[in-house]
């Protein structure tokens, strides 16, 4: 099973509704799963906005290395935003592209997967 389709499976698994779509990164022509996402916490908490992940992993690959880019339609200011952000078009809507990997986080996970990655998520959106 390919990693793009290994992820719509997980995250179908825990109730997401995933497409996986053709997308641009700062690197080229790449796949994206993407998928309607409630905010639980931070300044938009209680919004559902469509997020994606890219399924090109550095190295060994998913799971042991996560997905890198988070994308976020309607697109969201992050504060934070730096060199490695941008903004993008694709499947029909305008996103913001933003470069966080769980880091030390994903390395202490002892289950590698979706559920896991879904609480790194979590985290990115509270603090935007």
């Amino acid at each position: 099973m390919s990693v793009d389709h290994r992820i719509a499976a997980e995250l179908e698994a825990l109730g997401y509704k995933p497409e996986i779509v053709e997308c641009d990164m700062p690197e080229g022509e790449d796949k994206a799963v993407i998928f309607p996402y409630r905010i639980s916490a931070g300044r938009f908490k209680g919004e559902t906005r469509t997020i994606g992940v890219t399924t090109r992993c550095e190295g060994v690959g998913y799971p042991e290395v996560p997905p890198h880019w988070i994308f976020i339609s309607p697109p969201i200011t992050d504060p934070r935003d730096g060199p490695h952000n941008g903004t993008g078009s694709f499947a029909g809507k305008n996103w913001v592209l933003l470069s966080r990997p769980p880091g030390a986080f994903w390395d202490r996970v002892r289950h590698k997967n979706m559920k896991a990655y879904l609480e790194h998520l979590s985290k990115v959106c509270a603090r935007i």
